[in-house]
């Protein structure tokens, strides 16, 4: 019998590598999570989910940073506008693979935050914020010099909330 244990308990491993991202789409409710290229990506947080394990997804669902996410999203009416938004963005770089693409869109949204807050971009640069975000944010050491975010990312920037003006006055009627 422990023999059989043992086999049941490989089998179940096997299975779980077979579930692919839209399998485990199907296993959660609409709406929080989808699959693109293989990958499972929460939509509430935009990130990856590692969806050979059921835990993992799981952990990711009841994780503080999640609920937050979500709630801050539910509670906003620009949650159509957000996915209006990341389509947007997404089309304003040639087309690249999604890690790069993840990349800027972090990026995007960094600039983004730092224009708004009218937090300049040069702060950025400062050693001991840089090692901070290093340290303490995912993919962190990626994000690159004020310059260069003010070359690639600002005019993007601009020419999104270009398009959302746009659109707010094409629906007001003006």
């Amino acid at each position: 019998e422990t023999m059989c244990a043992a086999n049941d308990k490989m089998d179940v491993s096997k299975k779980a590598k077979n579930v692919s991202a839209s399998d485990r789409v199907k296993q959660y409710s609409l709406g929080v999570l989808h699959s693109d290229g293989g990958k499972l990506f929460c939509i509430y947080c935009n990130v990856t989910v590692d969806h050979y394990r059921k835990s993992s997804v799981d952990r990711h669902l009841d994780s503080s940073t999640h609920r937050k996410r979500k709630v801050e999203i539910q509670s906003t009416t620009a949650n159509d506008s957000l996915a209006k938004k990341q389509k947007m963005v997404t089309s304003l770089f040639q087309k690249s693979t999604e890690n790069r693409e993840a990349q800027n869109y972090l990026n995007f949204e960094l600039t983004e935050a730092f224009v708004c807050a009218n937090i300049s971009l040069e702060k950025l640069d400062n050693k001991k914020l840089r090692e901070f975000l290093r340290r303490h944010v995912t993919n962190g050491g990626a994000i690159p010099s004020s310059a260069e975010l003010k070359r690639e990312y600002l005019p993007k920037v601009a020419e999104c909330h270009k398009q959302e003006i746009m659109e707010l006055i094409k629906r007001s009627g003006c």
